[in-house]
C-alpha cells in the first residue's frame, strides 16, 4: 500500500515507508509464531502433568498407568482424594465417604458401606 499510494505528484515510491512497514510486519509475525509455541507447550506440559494415573493390578503386579486406558475388569487401588470412575466396583475396604456435590451440582454428601 505504501508503494502503490506514494506516486501521487510526481514522486517516486517512498523505498523507506515500504522497508519499514516489512520489517515490522516480519518482527510482529516472528514474536507471534514464538509465543503461540510457547503457550502451547505450556498447554501441553500442564495436560501431561495434570493426566489422571491410577494404580491397576495388570499380571499379578500393581503399575502405576494412566487412568484413560482402563478397560472394564481391571482392578484399581484407590486412596484418599483420588478421582474414580462413576462405573467402579468396590471390592473390599472400610466404609467409603463419597461427596457427589461434583457429580449432583449439590453439596449431598452420603455414607455408603461394603
Amino acid at each position: 500500500m505504501a508503494i502503490v499510494l506514494a506516486n501521487g505528484g510526481g514522486e517516486g515510491p517512498d523505498w523507506q515507508d515500504f522497508v519499514g512497514i516489512i520489517c515490522l510486519l516480519i518482527i510482529n509475525s516472528t514474536i507471534s509464531f514464538i509465543e503461540e509455541n510457547n503457550a502451547g507447550n505450556a498447554v501441553a506440559a500442564l495436560m501431561a502433568r495434570l493426566a489422571p494415573k491410577t494404580k491397576v493390578l495388570r499380571d499379578g503386579q500393581w503399575q502405576e498407568t494412566d487412568a484413560a486406558i482402563l478397560v472394564p475388569g481391571d482392578i484399581i487401588s484407590i486412596k484418599l482424594r483420588d478421582i474414580i470412575p462413576a462405573d467402579a466396583r468396590l471390592l473390599e475396604g472400610d466404609p467409603l465417604k463419597i461427596d457427589q456435590a461434583s457429580a449432583l451440582l449439590d453439596s449431598d454428601k452420603s455414607q455408603l458401606n461394603n
